[in-house]
C-alpha cells in the first residue's frame, strides 16, 4: 500500500511511479482528508509507503499533523514501512518527523528516500526554465527506478539529504511557518500547499510576488 499527498503533482507521480513497478494500490490522503477517514486497514500489507511533499525544510504541515490522528489497523508485524519525500533541493527533518509519529503508533520507519522535483514555491522563488525541469524530471525517474528497486527489496536504508541544524528547524518552525500559515484571504489555518494558486486555470489566485514567478504542475500527471 502506497498513500500519498500531492498538491500540484510531483507526489502523485512519485506515488503512481513505485505503484506501478511493486505492484501496489495507492490512496490519495487528500481524499481521506476532506471525507473525514482517520482509519487506515492496512491488514495484509507487505509493505507500506509514505510519499509527501517537503515544505519549509519539514514534512508538509497537513500530511503531519493528518498521520498524527490517522489510527493505523492491522499491520503486519514484518510490514516494510518507508517514506518518500519530494523536494527542490533538500528534505530537512521530513525523515526524523515521520520517524517520531510513526514511533508513537508502535510502527517503525525502515526506510527513507528523497526525490528531488521541480519546486512549486512560487512565493519566494521564480519557475525555473523548462528545459531545467525537464532535466530535473527525467533524473528523478532515475531516482525513483533505484528507489523502487530498494523497496522491492526491502532494504532497510535511509538516503536523505539535506539535514538542517535543531536551531535552525527551530527557528522555522516557531516563526516562518506559523506566518506562512496565516492567510486570511483564503483561509484561517492555510496548509500552504499552493495547489489554489498553481491550478487556477486562470491565474486569478496571488499572493505575495507569485504573479511574477510562474506555475508548475507535474506534466506527467492528471490531477
Amino acid at each position: 500500500m502506497i498513500i500519498y499527498f500531492s498538491a500540484t503533482g510531483n507526489s502523485k507521480y512519485c506515488a503512481e511511479f513505485l505503484a506501478s513497478q511493486t505492484n501496489d494500490k495507492v490512496i490519495l490522503l487528500n481524499d481521506m482528508m476532506k471525507n473525514n477517514i482517520h482509519v487506515l486497514d492496512c491488514e495484509n500489507c507487505g509493505s507500506l509507503g509514505i510519499i509527501a511533499p517537503t515544505y519549509d525544510m519539514g514534512l508538509a504541515y497537513s500530511v503531519s499533523e493528518f498521520l498524527e490522528g490517522l489510527d493505523f489497523q492491522n499491520v503486519p508485524e514484518n510490514c516494510y514501512v518507508y517514506g518518500v519525500f519530494t523536494c527542490g533541493s533538500v528534505c530537512g527533518d521530513c525523515g526524523d518527523t515521520l520517524r517520531k509519529i510513526l514511533a508513537k503508533k508502535s510502527l517503525k520507519l525502515k526506510a527513507a528516500f528523497v526525490v528531488v522535483m521541480p519546486d512549486n514555491y512560487v512565493l519566494m522563488f521564480k519557475q525555473k526554465s523548462d528545459a531545467v525541469k525537464n532535466d530535473m524530471l527525467a533524473k528523478a525517474d532515475v531516482t525513483l527506478g533505484e528507489i523502487a528497486d530498494l523497496v522491492a527489496n526491502k532494504r532497510e536504508i535511509f538516503k536523505l539529504k539535506g539535514k538542517m541544524p535543531r536551531f535552525v528547524m527551530f527557528l522555522i518552525h516557531k516563526f516562518f511557518i506559523p506566518s506562512q500559515r496565516k492567510v486570511k484571504s483564503f483561509k484561517d489555518n492555510c496548509a500552504c500547499c499552493l495547489a489554489c494558486l498553481h491550478r487556477c486555470p486562470v491565474q486569478a489566485i496571488n499572493r505575495g510576488n507569485s504573479a511574477n514567478n510562474g506555475r508548475y504542475i507535474n506534466p506527467n500527471v492528471k490531477l
